[in-house]
């Protein structure tokens, strides 16, 4: 592998941790899309520059912005049900995120454990995962329904850690989000923060030393 030397080797790990929209998935701009579409049936408006206030972020905290910031209004339940319904469609156009279906085959051709940890709800982790091939080397998926409380906190990480029979501190956890970055921190693990332009390089490195633009080649 030809890589910046600060960046953590993968295959030096027990194993590999990727979170997914973002990270895996190019997902990010449709979702976001059908928040927006989502968002006037329930009273609110999504502007085009709000998708920094939820990246990254739980439903929970989600909702408490897209309630006190943009006006959502009404059964939370029914509005994500009905972002959920959308999104299951919109996902089977969703591509790989560049590199990463390499570093998937490369951890699993190495024989090291890998999982994905994320703040989705299953049937979107199933939805932007099925069209690719490459995702069959992901047997471990965490939702957020697996656990008790989403990232920034570690539950997701320390649960994918668990159930591959590896200390979260052998774990490489790869990043696009301060809230994911924070949980993997708290979880022990080392963090690769992959910034994708959209966070701060500063606010990244105040979390991890390892941040990148994207994934390089490996």
């Amino acid at each position: 592998m030809t890589r910046d030397p600060t960046i953590p080797d993968p295959l030096a790990f027990a194993a590999v941790l990727f979170d997914m929209d973002g990270t895996l998935i190019d997902s990010e701009p449709i979702w976001f899309a059908v928040l927006r579409a989502v968002m006037p049936d329930f009273g609110g408006d999504l502007p085009a520059d709000g998708h920094g206030a939820l990246h990254g972020n739980d439903r929970a905290t989600s909702t408490r912005i897209l309630r006190e910031r943009f006006g959502l209004t009404g059964d939370a339940e029914a509005f994500w049900a009905r972002v959920v319904e959308r999104l299951i469609g919109d996902l089977a156009d969703a591509r790989p995120m560049p590199h990463a279906d390499a570093w998937v085959e490369a951890v699993a051709a190495a024989g090291r454990g890998r999982a994905v940890v994320s703040n989705s709800p299953r049937a979107m982790v199933e939805a932007s995962l099925a069209p690719h091939a490459w995702a069959r080397h992901l047997e471990v998926r965490v939702a957020v329904e697996d656990v008790a409380r989403g990232k920034p906190h570690p539950d997701g990480y320390l649960l994918a850690a668990e159930r591959l029979g590896v200390a979260a501190a052998r774990c490489l956890v790869v990043e696009d989000s301060e809230a994911g970055a924070r949980a993997a921190i708290a979880a022990g693990a080392t963090c690769l923060f992959v910034t994708n332009g959209v966070v701060d390089v500063a606010r990244a490195r105040a979390i991890t030393p390892h941040v990148v633009r994207s994934l390089p080649a490996i």
